[in-house]
């Protein structure tokens, strides 16, 4: 708020004129740019790749209509409702933390993770964080872990390392629930037709499987297999295969003339 009250009233009024507006459009340029990606990545990620794969594009087009006006009309109330920033870039910290931390660690680590085992960590670091309450918030907790206590407003704190535990049980429920749907999945235990998320039976479409030939038998990936390179060493000779008919002929000027003149 620094900047803006010294342009507002320590500098003459075209000069506070032209500051504040390119405060306001720098301002307004990084908001419509994180609602865009939001609701791009929504459209594009999880409405097409999760359900509707066979979308057109003037479906997600309207799917990102709808939800920039969501994503808007959410920020909007929350900027109007929270009486303090510094409590939500707290939160938005926690939530990396507990929701985003987990998910690369099993993409980087972890093999055989899975699009429900990543739903289902999803869920649980989310519940068990808003669970936890917030204070700057004025979030009363539903789950009260050992070592609470109130304070002057009546809201309660936490002294549990609940924030640490709900990103505990957010990455072991993500490679527990992986490794179960693809066991129910795999054994036949669960039908095909089940795998709305198709992760786990292979009925790739065209985009999910990104030019990947899968051989099922065998579980090989023919793209990830090293390319043999052709050997650049190989002689001309080595390209005939009657060689022994080349051999008795002179190549030099003085056997070409004696030939033609015989």
């Amino acid at each position: 708020m620094i900047l803006p009250i010294v342009l507002q009233y320590l500098c003459p009024v075209y000069i506070s004129f032209f500051g504040l507006g390119a405060v306001s459009a720098a301002v307004m340029s990084s908001a419509d740019s994180s609602i865009l990606s939001a609701s791009s990545m929504f459209a594009r990620n999880i409405y097409q790749l999760s359900f509707r794969q066979n979308a057109s594009d003037k479906e997600i087009v309207w799917v990102m209509r709808i939800t920039v006006f969501v994503f808007g009309a959410s920020a909007t109330a929350m900027a109007l409702l929270t009486k303090t920033v510094y409590g939500l870039w707290y939160l938005s910290s926690d939530l990396v933390y507990i929701i985003i931390f987990p998910q690369l660690l099993c993409v980087l680590f972890i093999k055989g993770t899975n699009t429900y085992g990543a739903v289902a960590g999803y869920v649980f670091g989310l519940f068990l964080r808003i669970t936890g309450g917030e204070p700057y918030l004025y979030l009363q907790p539903l789950i009260f872990y050992p070592g609470y206590y109130s304070d002057k407003n009546g809201i309660y704190n936490q002294r549990f390392p609940f924030k640490t535990l709900a990103m505990i049980a957010s990455f072991l429920s993500n490679i527990g629930i992986s490794y179960l749907a693809k066991y129910l999945f795999e054994s036949g235990t669960l039908p095909p037709k089940l795998d709305v998320f198709d992760a786990v039976i292979a009925r790739h479409s065209e985009e999910n499987m990104d030019k990947t030939i899968l051989v099922r038998n065998e579980n090989i990936k023919l793209d990830e297999l090293a390319p043999v390179k052709p050997r650049q060493s190989v002689t001309l000779s080595s390209t005939f295969t009657n060689k022994e008919a080349f051999l008795g002929v002179d190549s030099s000027p003085e056997g070409s003339g004696t030939e033609d003149n015989l």
